[in-house]
């Protein structure tokens, strides 16, 4: 079976995520698979893997690889469903719960509207069931919101000119392609690979409501993995990557009170320890193989109680 993306950090995330060979380990964002595969060489007999996707593609490749080895069991859902998964399901625990954030090189490459290098129909859904693609919030956002989305999520200092332009240029015609959005930032913000993949990313990031989905799915992944279990998160984008350093510090504080309390009567207790001082980064070996690695950071805290 071929394998569509090339997965990152890859032995750096494994071997900090594995520490119970027969245990149930939950692979939140399976893409193509990669992780998964790693997953299942380190588990024994009795381990499992669930893996969370919502892309068709992704159930293709599980569904192919869960018929060769039935320890693993494929769920069409977004993470941000963690925790409901595990009440309904009646899994109490997992040993261990991996997220790889983004999307694949293969969805990159291959699904229809997501990359300015090809002229398909504006979509960028992750889950082909939403609503509003990257089409309806490109025609129908007001200036000021396509302004803040492509501030926050892409960093891009002309966003408020971009918009402007946008709002400008679909008053004429629709803006029905990626190809006729990428004409657009180019002629505002330049040509360059680096802001074409900014803006892009940050119409991609609104579309999947992604950092909420985030921000949900870390909190499923909190309750749901045992004592002594682990949450391995690999992020890309500094939004992202903010989101799960401020989760982990959050929940290895046994203190939360104002600074000015003289003693603490908040109660909290600390749920994880953090395995990384330092998120860990692609060495320029891994880099140079694939560069989409680049920006890669891991995260990894051990639940105590």
């Amino acid at each position: 079976m071929a394998v569509y993306h090339e997965p990152v950090l890859l032995k750096e995330s494994i071997d900090l995520l594995v520490t119970d060979s027969n245990g149930t380990y939950i692979d939140a964002t399976f893409g193509g698979g990669g992780h998964t595969r790693e997953i299942l060489s380190r588990l024994g007999k009795d381990g499992r893997v669930l893996a969370f996707d919502v892309d068709d593609n992704s159930r293709r490749i599980a569904d192919e690889l869960s018929s060769e080895d039935g320890r693993l069991s494929f769920v069409p859902q977004n993470f941000s469903h963690l925790k409901e998964f595990g009440k309904e399901s009646g899994l109490d625990s997992s040993a261990g719960i991996l997220f790889d954030l983004g999307v694949s090189s293969y969805q990159l490459d291959n699904e229809e509207g997501f990359s300015y290098r090809r002229d398909e129909r504006l979509d960028m859904r992750l889950d082909k069931k939403l609503d509003i693609s990257a089409y309806e919030v490109v025609n129908s956002y007001q200036a000021d919101e396509l302004a803040d989305m492509f501030f926050k999520f892409g960093e891009e200092p002309r966003s408020r000119v971009l918009a402007r332009a946008i709002v400008k240029a679909r008053g004429k015609n629709r803006i029905e392609t990626t190809a006729q959005l990428a004409e657009i930032v180019a002629h505002v913000c330049g040509r360059s690979d680096k802001t074409l993949s900014r803006i892009f990313q940050a119409l991609r990031i609104e579309v999947n409501g992604e950092l909420d989905s985030l921000s949900a799915g870390l909190d499923g992944a909190v309750d749901l993995v045992s004592r002594g279990g682990r949450i391995a998160v690999i992020s890309y984008h500094s939004l992202e990557d903010r989101i799960v350093k401020e989760k982990f510090k959050f929940e290895a504080a046994t203190c939360v009170c104002p600074p000015e309390a003289i003693i603490c009567t908040c109660g909290k207790k600390a749920r994880v320890r953090i395995l990384t001082r330092k998120p860990i980064a692609p060495g320029e070996t891994e880099i140079r193989a694939n560069r989409r690695a680049r920006s890669a950071k891991l995260r990894v805290a051990e639940k105590t109680i």
